[in-house]
């Protein structure tokens, strides 16, 4: 084994198969029914600890496999599917974990599926292969990672279908998985996806070599199943990357001479070629049979009919979640995936989310994995259990510890809290350490995402300008804090009324432009301020609206809230004499107050 190989790829990959017979009993599935013997193809990379702790599951997606990741020699020149994620040193570390990750139950790459032999007839299952469900396949994996002696699992990881398959490896099993991730999915297909799939299952069925789902002896249905791969691929893209991937242009011999195409109706277009390729790759590694049934698995998932609702699914999940959307991701759209954030939070599970922007669509999550591994990897190693006789981390030296403090001094301990723009989370980290505080930030830049997961902190990416708290149900926190943002705001009125519906009381800071020096340099110098309090040039501030402490006070009267208290940080000598002397417009430098609804 080389020096390269191992800095490139996890290498060399062995795939194993995991063989069990139940005898008479069977492997019962959901619906009732049973299979009498489970064979599960899998791989692994790493080691597993001493204490069996350190297993990360990789739940994969509709139509890949066990081979996640690494390759299987140094001169195998394709590696896994998620290579770029799993490896030594990378996002999901195989110096720290021991990664595991199988084919489906149903699928065709070795493990149990419906072109497996069955031992009852000693012939491929074929027709005769029951449906199966998501939570059939969780629980085969289970099977297996018993036999693999994994005590609990540090992290389930899914993207797409892997998504099911993680939030129901988190609900069945809540004492032993620790975290999970999931990735552009969503708590059932929306009925634009389910009408995607409708079509694409009815090409394969209508296919003449179909033969009801029993031709295993002879020609099957490939070009059913090669056009079902075309249409379902075509949502794995985005409009966006279509149009780049795929424009329209012709050289100047076409452009001046007439095209002649081989059928009337064939245009030689490069999505045409691009899609053909696709589907007939595709036949070449996958059965008709596993793509119904796997789909069917998909198309049935649906947490919210289940369980009642989402809420109820998740409301004995211990788990910590990291959920992450896709910008232009149709076949899992942003807004289906933030209902799984919503649903943790309303029932106070811990919880990040956040969203990425990708050209890529769906398939975001396979191609461009920097920003996504970043978060992962901080995920990973947020809220790490130090080995005895180890340290925790140390916590960072806040730049604004003064402000941490007065705030930290209104908040009782044990307070449930929500921290509005709450950039690198420090404050909420530094209310954990203080005051035993637990809650959450909210933040639109991925910086700030990035740096709370690095503070161990949850953060969900959200727009405060675009009804941002808005699924956060009434009364869900002691205190609500908006730190030196509230300028920033574009309706500063409806957020607060927001604040102090999920809030019982919300700590407001920001700095006051009535102060002394403010008023001086427009009068004087006749230009917008710039000081400690307001760094910025006028026209590269992010403050839209400057208010200041008299403006403050006559917003609380009108909108009947009330100022519970007040408290004045200045640190020139003359703005604390103008304080002092009741000039508190004048003097205050900036503004902590804590308000409530009256």
């Amino acid at each position: 084994m080389s020096d390269n190989c191992l800095k490139e790829s996890y290498c060399p990959v062995v795939s194993r198969d995991f063989n069990k017979d139940y005898g008479d009993q069977g492997f019962l599935l959901e619906n009732g029914k049973t299979l009498p013997a489970l064979t599960i193809r899998y791989e692994t990379y790493g080691n597993l600890n001493e204490a069996k702790t350190n297993a990360v599951w990789i739940c994969s997606p509709l139509t890949a496999d066990a081979h996640a990741a690494g390759r299987y020699s140094e001169e195998d020149k394709k590696a896994g599917w998620w290579d770029e994620l799993i490896g030594p040193g990378k996002a999901i570390d195989t110096d720290r974990f021991f990664v595991v990750c199988s084919n489906i139950l149903g699928g065709c790459k070795g493990t149990t599926g419906p072109a497996s032999i069955n031992p009852r007839t000693q012939k491929p299952y074929g027709s005769t292969f029951p449906t199966i469900t998501i939570g059939d396949m969780v629980h085969a994996q289970k099977e297996l990672a018993n036999d693999l002696g994994i005590k609990e699992f540090f992290c389930v990881v899914g993207g797409s279908m892997g998504g099911f398959q993680a939030m129901k490896w988190a609900i069945y099993y809540p004492d032993q998985v620790k975290r999970i991730i999931v990735i552009a999915s969503s708590p059932r297909f929306s009925s634009q996806a389910l009408g995607f799939e409708v079509v694409a299952r009815d090409i394969i069925t209508q296919d003449p070599n179909f033969n009801n789902g029993d031709y295993y002896n002879q020609a099957g249905p490939h070009i059913g199943l090669a056009n079902a791969r075309k249409l379902a691929h075509i949502t794995y893209l985005s409009a966006i990357g279509m149009e780049k991937k795929f424009k329209r242009a012709q050289d100047q011999e076409n452009r001046n001479h007439a095209v002649t195409y081989s059928t009337p109706f064939d245009m030689e277009l490069p999505i045409e070629s691009y899609l053909r390729y696709q589907g007939t790759k595709f036949v070449d590694r996958f059965d008709a049979n596993s793509y119904l049934h796997i789909a069917h698995a998909t198309d049935t998932f649906d947490l919210e009919t289940e369980y009642g609702t989402l809420e109820k699914a998740f409301q004995n999940i211990g788990a910590q979640v990291l959920n992450v959307n896709l910008s232009t991701d149709w076949l899992f759209p942003p807004h289906e995936s933030r209902r799984i954030t919503s649903a943790l939070l309303n029932c106070g599970k811990s919880v990040t989310s956040l969203e990425l922007d990708t050209q890529f669509g769906h398939d975001g999550f396979l191609i461009e994995v920097g920003e996504l591994g970043k978060a992962v990897g901080r995920f990973l190693d947020s809220h790490i259990i130090p080995e005895k006789g180890g340290s925790t981390q140390s916590m960072p030296v806040f730049h604004d510890q003064s402000d941490f403090d007065r705030i930290s001094k209104l908040i009782p301990d044990n307070s449930r809290v929500l921290d509005l723009g709450c950039g690198g989370g420090e404050l909420l980290a530094h209310l954990a350490k203080t005051k035993n505080a637990t809650g959450f930030g909210v933040e639109k830049n991925i910086k700030g995402i990035l740096d709370c997961l690095e503070n161990d902190v949850p953060v969900i990416q959200r727009n405060l300008d675009e009804g941002g708290i808005a699924d956060i149900e009434k009364n869900s926190f002691d205190y609500a804090i908006i730190n030196r943002t509230i300028q920033e705001i574009r309706d500063p009125v409806a957020l607060l009324n927001e604040i102090l519906r999920v809030a019982k009381r919300a700590i407001v800071t920001f700095p006051n432009f009535g102060h002394w020096s403010a008023r001086g340099s427009l009068m004087l110098h006749g230009r917008m301020p710039k000081s400690k309090e307001l760094p910025y040039e006028w026209y590269d501030t992010p403050n839209i609206r400057v208010l200041t402490l008299k403006d403050f006070y006559t917003l609380c009267e009108k909108e009947g809230l009330k100022i519970e208290t007040l408290d004045i940080q200045n640190e020139s000598t003359l703005s604390k004499i103008f304080t002092a002397l009741g000039l508190k417009n004048f003097g205050a430098e900036h503004v902590i107050a804590t308000i409530s609804k009256r």
